[in-house]
């Protein structure tokens, strides 16, 4: 079984960015890779194939989740064979940044300026916004106006789910003047809250 190209192609981006850190029995060419996966189990290869989808698939996500693609490279690449115990795979820092969340906010903020205006969208992240102090020290701007920089912070947990939840609210705010949100907001990668999917449809 071959690996349809798009796959190999990720498996071996995933390969060249941990080259380094790799065990002598590593591989470098397409050809040595090929073989490499056609000496595995059966079972092993789909495993492998799952999982390079699901690197696919997240990493054209938004926010990129880094830590999560860092361990799943060190999954597939265990699965090769191809790591070494005496060197530990590169890994990223595990918290996001304000500026990974920013895409969504800024898409869904442009699809509701374009119906409504840009003055209501200002209102409705303002009468959005959950009441936190952390939320309250960055300006309303840097959410909407791709004009305005945000500050080079990185979030924890709970900062993640304020900011999710703050995206949720927004749009099943803006929902009830624009019924057409979710649907936009699902064609533009936007997460959208799970009691307006049916709409989205």
């Amino acid at each position: 079984m071959f690996l349809p190209p798009l796959l190999l192609s990720t498996l071996q981006e995933i390969y060249q960015r941990q080259a380094s850190m790799l065990s002598e029995r590593a591989v470098g060419t397409e050809s040595e890779l090929l073989l490499l996966i056609e000496r595995l189990p059966e079972a092993t290869r789909d495993t492998l194939v799952t999982l390079l989808m699901s690197y696919s698939q997240t990493k054209a996500s938004l926010p990129i989740n880094l830590a999560y693609l860092l361990a799943l490279e060190g999954e597939i690449l265990n699965l090769l064979g191809l790591t070494s115990t005496g060197h530990p795979l590169l890994t990223p820092p595990v918290l996001q940044r304000l500026q990974n969340y920013l895409p969504w906010f800024r898409q869904a903020s442009q699809i509701v300026q374009n119906h409504l205006g840009r003055d209501l969208v200002r209102n409705y992240w303002l009468i959005t916004r959950p009441n936190t102090p952390w939320l309250r020290t960055i300006r309303v701007e840097t959410f909407y106006n791709e004009q305005v920089s945000a500050p080079d912070r990185y979030l924890n947990e709970e900062q993640q789910d304020l900011l999710q939840m703050w995206l949720e609210q927004f749009i099943f705010y803006c929902y009830r003047l624009l019924p057409t949100l979710p649907a936009e907001a699902m064609a533009a990668g936007i997460p959208v809250p799970p009691q307006l999917l049916p709409a989205a449809a």
